[in-house]
């Protein structure tokens, strides 16, 4: 929860995003605006995080409880349970300058509320939605996670692609994305990929539960594609996932894209793509 002076290089957000990501929840960002009219061009500067790890944003209008600023903290609360919450990760500022006890928002909720500052931040560059957006874009998505805190995530329902993975030995499936997505540079990555139905299970494979996987990005050089993909092979286990939505965690580029002059050099390529990944995530799992 932040108000809209405080996108840009958000150190709260990038909280927030990371203490999602381990309780296995959804992260919503809460903007809190003085008035309706700010509440538009807070949204727009907000659209900057879509797709960097937030999965839905919220602006409330709410007024200012104190004219030292900052949120009463009986009104904040009264409007996070409204919300199906875990966990509140916020500007302990905020609240206090309203006049209110940021540990108070925990007990009227019921929910874990965790303090962060805003101004604490190292490398001040380096936790900026600019700056993690165009490490993505680079490819870097390890600088990218060092920032945030947690593996950059997309999120996509799994359609019918050109089916030449299976051809090649090497499933995957093809990820039709949300139009906020931020998707990284054209590459090979280790990742992890996971459905979010918990209830959903087929062949070897059940939902919530996070498998290893090498995630193409590219136009498919070798077979002059002209459409950009994102392609993530789950290691070692096959089920039927269309229709399903599913998240990609990325943790790091094994190689960028090539064109092979034959069908064996690409067989060849994915299989040492696939060693790579597995050498990756093991190193990542120690």
């Amino acid at each position: 929860m932040c108000d809209g002076s405080q996108l840009g290089g958000d150190r709260l957000v990038w909280s927030g995003v990371a203490e999602a990501r381990r309780l296995g929840v959804a992260c919503v960002l809460l903007l809190l605006v003085p008035s309706p009219a700010e509440a538009v061009a807070v949204e727009d500067a907000g659209r900057l995080l879509a797709g960097l790890g937030v999965d839905a944003m919220c602006v409330q209008p709410l007024a200012v409880a104190s004219a030292r600023g900052g949120w009463d903290e009986s009104t904040v609360a009264g409007l996070v349970a409204k919300l199906p919450a875990v966990a509140l990760v916020l500007d302990p500022a905020a609240v206090a300058g309203g006049g209110g006890d940021p540990a108070a928002v925990g007990r009227r909720t019921g929910v874990a509320v965790h303090a962060v500052d805003p101004s604490g931040r190292r490398q001040p560059d380096r936790l900026s939605a600019a700056y993690v957006r165009e490490r993505l874009l680079a490819g870097d998505v390890a600088a990218a996670a060092e920032a945030v805190g947690c593996p950059h995530r997309v999120t996509g329902v799994v359609v019918h692609g050109e089916g030449r993975g299976n051809g090649l030995g090497f499933p995957t499936a093809n990820l039709a994305l949300g139009e906020h997505s931020v998707v990284p540079g054209d590459g090979i990555y280790a990742g992890w990929f996971t459905v979010v139905d918990r209830s959903w299970s087929d062949g070897g494979m059940a939902g919530g539960v996070r498998y290893p996987a090498a995630i193409s990005i590219s136009r498919n050089p070798t077979f002059a594609g002209r459409r950009r993909t994102v392609e993530p092979h789950v290691l070692d286990v096959s089920a039927n996932l269309y229709g399903q939505t599913v998240t990609t965690d990325f943790v790091e580029r094994v190689r960028v894209p090539e064109r092979f002059d034959s069908i064996e050099e690409l067989i060849a390529a994915m299989q040492r793509d696939v060693e790579n990944v597995r050498l990756v995530l093991r190193d990542v799992n120690r």
